[in-house]
């Protein structure tokens, strides 16, 4: 069954390594952010020790996969900010 739904979906949307390392870095920045948020918001030492450890769990997973991403070539952190700018508008004027 998830090779049918699968096929249909790869054959109706373009979605490829790149696009979903994207979203998954999106995604571990949206829950970096919210562990942060009850981190420093938790008002006990066992919640902060709690929700910390699950922060650190989410930084460590987000770093692995940038570290990936920039090995794979998909993104330059080191190119001048005119390259990284340039090379956005270039792929997003292949997208549409």
């Amino acid at each position: 069954m998830s090779t049918i739904i699968g096929n249909i979906v790869q054959n109706t949307t373009d979605i490829n390594d790149e696009v979903l390392a994207g979203n998954m870095l999106a995604a571990a920045k949206s829950a970096a952010d919210a562990y942060l948020i009850a981190t420093m918001g938790s008002t006990t030492p066992e919640l902060r020790a709690l929700y910390s450890s699950s922060l650190n769990q989410v930084v460590g997973g987000h770093s692995a996969l940038t570290e990936f991403t920039i090995n794979k070539g998909w993104i330059n952190p080191y190119d001048t900010p005119a390259q990284q700018l340039s090379d956005v508008v270039n792929k997003t004027e292949t997208t549409v």
